[in-house]
């Protein structure tokens, strides 16, 4: 028992559906396993698989439509399952809905797990892209916001609209009769609501990286994005390219106003800021300081005291003698603030017609593929959430139903539950591949292709083939699969995304070998979330549930940390959601980004090209990377590995890699400049200067002359770690 009586875990639907009551007894079988005294107080839906979920589960009869408190109170259970806590009762009811009930409960010192779906919350209607018409009980929501506020944990149970029709409930017209939003909430509308539930959930996640004992390694699971403003000079462009930057990258964002005593300028136009950032939740404040030479100092303690992760500010107006006289503000901020990202925003719009070359090359493939199949994925935030043993159960439900499904690859790890899911499914035999003395095994793509199945099961998406088979990757067997008309389901982990790979590192520590470029998640026609709490995943995990107990302590101070879970767990709400909103932008044109990044060789030049990267997928950009050669062709070892280490990797992920001759350092802002110009390129992405004030007086700075001279190009300039190179990193 807590110091505040019992603990609440909410399992939040997208709609409420027999799914919902499924994840419930799931649950709750997971906790009777581990020895809890677990009752059931109500289910909403009933099927075979819920009475078989509920069969070895103590119940509590419930009193009709409500639970049965005052038994429930007697019997004084470990945990009670609650399903569908926002339901309403009659005005003569003691209680005006379950939720209270469910309040009754905690007070006593039990647990509960509840289920609830996501209209039904407080405040929701606020994350909606779209107008609802609901009645005003809904509209306003049920469960207050101090419920969700109350649970120490909320997990995400995830349905499509394909899962739906499967299961008989279509969209409306006919959306679900037993639903009460159903009538309210248009088929259309659908992605766009899942993905604003994803949202929510995600912002939630990410209250719990801010909770006391969590390590601030954590924190850069989301970014939090700062725009300095000190004049309203470009301020509509300013603010449109830092909601275009937060949109894209789910992040938060806010604006700050420096305001300098004596300098005459107009009222702040907060009114239209506000509506600026009212669709995503933005917020601003107003800050004073004696004069220009404290507003460094100043946006340094801002950024400390909110987590920035990525600062936009606008292009200096000062020429370079008015720098090296009054000193820059930018140069400053970077020297103060060598771990985030900074955006400078080019204070003009577009570059001119006619001025650049055919685009170079997209970091998102035309995905319109000549592929027959039908591609699910189960996505998932870390292993051992459940992803094998969802496909598997879903693989069950198509067979019930006449389709042939066979199981081509699945990767049990020993888990027992995940063996016995496979069942009475078809198996068919592995590859055996001899490398280096030893006999792996692996897909048999051939095999698959003769059977010609109408559905195949093939786990690790990511997964890197052993040498000796026809395709280096995975995900590489299953293109083909679904080129000749089989569908394919499989699973991802978020951590396996290129775009996100550094961002990993940052967040872990550890550094993934194993990758799939992001426009393979592009081509899926259903993705399903698969989300699980951390506490129960560490619960699942010291139990030998996800890897061989002696493996287990080494997972739980690296990889399987708590907070590195949590961060894991947002990431990957926001990836889905970040794909649901790609589904639509790809429908409705827009301004193409052109992104080149600039790289040395140095060891983090990798890191560079993945920020590129990411920020590329999140624009639909276009992507190419850049080498300026001033060795005139004479590299060290170290630079020869990193060079043929950066082409591998812009090949893997099919963007291409120019290197420039360049004479000497003063030359290598002139020659990215009319790169820039060239090639259409709308922003670029550097690394930090790594010189101090004196040298670059004595040899000047490529982002100073590069500001000066690119004035319709933004800047990213991303925080860069020195270190040595070494032949693990390359590999």
């Amino acid at each position: 028992m807590g110091v505040n009586g019992g603990r609440l875990k909410l399992l939040v639907g997208i709609i409420s559906w027999p799914g919902n009551t499924v994840a419930l007894l799931q649950e709750g079988q997971e906790l009777l396993s581990q020895g809890r005294d677990v009752v059931i107080g109500i289910l909403k839906y009933s099927d075979p698989e819920i009475e078989a979920l509920s069969r070895t589960l103590r119940s509590i009869p419930p009193l009709g439509e409500r639970l049965n408190l005052p038994e429930i109170l007697a019997q004084r259970p470990e945990v009670v399952l609650v399903d569908d806590a926002g339901a309403l009762y009659p005005e003569d009811s003691p209680y005006q809905a379950r939720w209270q009930e469910v309040e009754e409960i905690l007070a006593a010192g039990i647990d509960v797990v509840a289920t609830v779906h996501a209209l039904e919350l407080e405040g929701f209607k606020e994350f909606l892209p779209f107008p609802l018409t609901s009645p005003p009980s809904l509209s306003e929501g049920i469960v207050p916001a101090s419920f969700l506020d109350r649970a120490s944990e909320v997990e995400l149970v995830d349905v499509t609209p394909e899962e739906l029709s499967r299961q008989g409930i279509s969209l409306p017209p006919g959306f679900d009769p037993r639903s009460r939003i159903g009538p309210y909430l248009a088929a259309a509308n659908f992605a766009a609501f899942r993905r604003a539930v994803l949202k929510r959930l995600a912002d939630e996640v990410d209250e719990q990286l801010f909770r006391p004992g969590v390590e601030t390694r954590a924190k850069a699971a989301r970014e939090r994005i700062l725009l300095a403003v000190s004049t309203q000079r470009n301020l509509e462009r300013l603010l449109r390219r830092s909601l275009l930057l937060a949109e894209r990258l789910q992040a938060s964002l806010m604006v700050v106003h420096l305001r300098v005593p004596g300098r005459h300028q107009e009222p702040f136009p907060w009114d239209y800021v506000e509506r600026m950032l009212a669709p995503v939740g933005g917020t601003w404040m107003e800050e004073e300081v004696g004069d220009e030479s404290e507003v460094p100092a100043r946006l340094s303690e801002i950024i400390a005291a909110h987590h920035i992760t990525r600062l936009v500010v606008g292009h200096s107006a000062r020429s370079r003698w008015e720098e090296l006289v009054k000193g820059s503000v930018l140069n400053e901020l970077l020297r103060r603030n060598r771990h985030i990202n900074v955006l400078v925003v080019a204070p003009a719009s577009e570059a001119k017609e006619g001025e650049t070359e055919a685009a170079s090359s997209s970091a998102i493939p035309d995905l319109r593929l000549p592929l027959k199949g039908k591609l699910k994925i189960y996505l998932g935030p870390i292993a051992g959430v459940g992803k094998t043993y969802r496909m598997l159960r879903d693989a069950h439900e198509l067979k019930e139903k006449g389709i042939d499904v066979v199981v081509g690859y699945v990767e049990t790890h020993g888990r027992a539950e995940t063996e016995a899911q496979i069942g009475d499914l078809e198996v068919l035999p592995r590859k055996q591949v001899v490398y280096r003395g030893k006999t792996f095994t692996e897909l048999d793509l051939e095999g698959v292709l003769r059977r010609r199945p109408q559905v195949v099961l093939i786990d690790e998406l990511a997964h890197t083939n052993v040498p000796g088979v026809k395709n280096a990757k995975r995900y590489q067997d299953v293109l083909e699969i679904l080129a000749a008309g089989i569908d394919v389901y499989t699973t991802l982990n978020i951590q396996h995304l290129e775009s996100l790979n550094d961002v990993i590192e940052e967040i872990t520590g550890v550094k993934v070998r194993e990758t799939l470029p992001d426009w393979v998640l592009g081509l899926a026609d259903e993705i399903i979330l698969v989300d699980l709490a951390s506490s129960l995943l560490l619960k699942r995990l010291e139990q030998g549930k996800i890897y061989p107990l002696p493996k287990v302590e080494q997972a739980l101070r690296h990889f399987f940390r708590p907070e590195n879970i949590i961060a894991l767990r947002e990431l990957a709400l926001r990836q889905l959601a970040h794909h649901l909103g790609e589904k639509q932008a790809r429908l409705a044109p827009e301004r193409r980004e052109r992104i080149l990044v600039a790289v040395n060789l140095k060891p983090y030049a990798e890191r560079l090209v993945r920020r590129g990267l990411r920020l590329a997928v999140a624009q639909r950009a276009e992507l190419m990377v850049v080498h300026c050669d001033v060795t005139g062709g004479k590299l060290s070892p170290e630079a020869t590995s990193i060079r043929n280490y950066l082409k591998r990797l812009c090949d893997s992920i099919g963007i291409p890699y120019h290197e420039e001759k360049v004479l000497s350092d003063r030359d290598v802002a002139l020659v990215l400049a009319n790169l820039c110009r060239a090639k259409g390129i709308t922003q670029m992405v550097l690394g930090h200067s790594q010189r101090s004030r004196w040298q670059e007086f004595w040899k000047g700075s490529v982002i100073s002359q590069l500001l000066r001279s690119l004035r319709t190009v933004d800047l990213h300039l991303v925080p860069i770690n020195s270190g040595s190179w070494t032949a693990e990193v390359a590999v």
